[in-house]
Protein backbone atom coordinates (compact mmCIF):
# COMPACT_ATOMS: atom_id res chain seq x y z
CA UNK A 1 0.00 0.00 0.00
CA UNK A 2 1.52 3.60 -0.63
CA UNK A 3 1.59 6.45 1.39
CA UNK A 4 1.59 9.82 0.51
CA UNK A 5 4.80 12.07 1.68
CA UNK A 6 4.42 15.61 3.14
CA UNK A 7 7.48 17.68 4.31
CA UNK A 8 6.64 20.66 6.73
CA UNK A 9 9.11 23.54 7.92
CA UNK A 10 9.28 24.45 11.24
CA UNK A 11 8.14 28.13 9.64
CA UNK A 12 4.89 26.23 8.19
CA UNK A 13 4.12 24.34 11.57
CA UNK A 14 4.39 28.06 13.45
CA UNK A 15 2.05 28.94 10.53
CA UNK A 16 -0.45 26.55 11.58
CA UNK A 17 0.06 23.68 9.05
CA UNK A 18 -0.95 20.99 11.83
CA UNK A 19 -3.93 22.20 11.48
CA UNK A 20 -5.11 18.81 9.05
CA UNK A 21 -4.12 16.52 12.02
CA UNK A 22 -7.66 18.25 14.11
CA UNK A 23 -9.43 18.31 10.78
CA UNK A 24 -8.83 14.68 9.86
CA UNK A 25 -9.45 13.06 13.30
CA UNK A 26 -13.04 14.96 13.03
CA UNK A 27 -13.61 12.20 10.30
CA UNK A 28 -12.98 9.06 12.26
CA UNK A 29 -16.04 8.74 13.70
CA UNK A 30 -17.19 7.52 10.30
CA UNK A 31 -15.00 4.53 10.37
CA UNK A 32 -12.85 5.59 7.56
CA UNK A 33 -9.08 3.70 7.77
CA UNK A 34 -7.49 6.98 7.68
CA UNK A 35 -3.65 6.79 8.94
CA UNK A 36 -1.14 9.04 9.29
CA UNK A 37 2.02 8.39 10.64
CA UNK A 38 5.75 10.19 11.03
CA UNK A 39 8.76 8.92 12.45
CA UNK A 40 8.94 8.31 16.29
CA UNK A 41 9.99 12.03 18.26
CA UNK A 42 12.39 9.66 20.32
CA UNK A 43 14.21 8.17 16.33
CA UNK A 44 16.64 11.34 15.36
CA UNK A 45 18.24 9.69 13.09
CA UNK A 46 15.13 8.40 11.20
CA UNK A 47 14.13 12.20 11.35
CA UNK A 48 17.46 13.61 9.87
CA UNK A 49 17.47 10.67 7.23
CA UNK A 50 13.76 11.68 6.15
CA UNK A 51 14.67 15.28 6.19
CA UNK A 52 17.31 15.14 3.68
CA UNK A 53 15.40 12.62 1.52
CA UNK A 54 11.97 14.87 1.87
CA UNK A 55 13.30 18.55 2.70
CA UNK A 56 11.03 19.55 5.55
CA UNK A 57 11.56 19.59 9.70
CA UNK A 58 8.79 16.95 9.94
CA UNK A 59 7.84 14.60 7.32
CA UNK A 60 4.15 12.82 7.64
CA UNK A 61 3.31 9.67 5.99
CA UNK A 62 -0.23 9.65 4.66
CA UNK A 63 -2.40 6.53 3.25
CA UNK A 64 -4.54 6.53 0.47
CA UNK A 65 -7.79 6.96 2.62
CA UNK A 66 -5.87 9.94 4.39
CA UNK A 67 -4.77 11.47 1.23
CA UNK A 68 -8.43 11.20 -0.40
CA UNK A 69 -10.28 13.10 3.00
CA UNK A 70 -7.17 15.60 2.76
CA UNK A 71 -8.68 16.34 -0.62
CA UNK A 72 -12.02 16.40 -0.22
CA UNK A 73 -12.03 18.81 3.11
CA UNK A 74 -9.25 20.78 0.56
CA UNK A 75 -6.48 21.12 3.48
CA UNK A 76 -4.37 22.33 0.66
CA UNK A 77 -1.31 19.80 1.64
CA UNK A 78 2.10 19.64 -0.26
CA UNK A 79 2.30 15.40 -1.10
CA UNK A 80 5.87 15.74 -2.56
CA UNK A 81 6.18 12.10 -3.31
CA UNK A 82 4.79 8.35 -2.91
CA UNK A 83 6.46 5.64 -1.09
CA UNK A 84 5.61 1.80 -0.11
CA UNK A 85 4.56 0.49 3.49
CA UNK A 86 7.96 -1.11 3.82
CA UNK A 87 10.19 2.05 3.69
CA UNK A 88 8.16 3.65 6.47
CA UNK A 89 10.47 4.11 9.26
CA UNK A 90 10.28 1.08 11.62
CA UNK A 91 9.53 3.48 14.73
CA UNK A 92 6.60 5.34 13.83
CA UNK A 93 3.75 7.67 15.33
CA UNK A 94 0.35 7.38 14.52
CA UNK A 95 -0.85 11.39 14.37
CA UNK A 96 -3.92 10.58 12.94
CA UNK A 97 -6.02 7.48 13.01
CA UNK A 98 -6.56 4.19 15.33
CA UNK A 99 -3.86 3.00 17.39
CA UNK A 100 -2.81 -0.09 16.43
Amino acid sequence: MPYHVVALTLSQIRQGALAFQRQLSRTLPDGTELKVYSASPFDLEARRQLKDRFGGDVVYFFNDAARQESTRLNLNLEFKAEIEEEQLPRRRTVVVGKPE
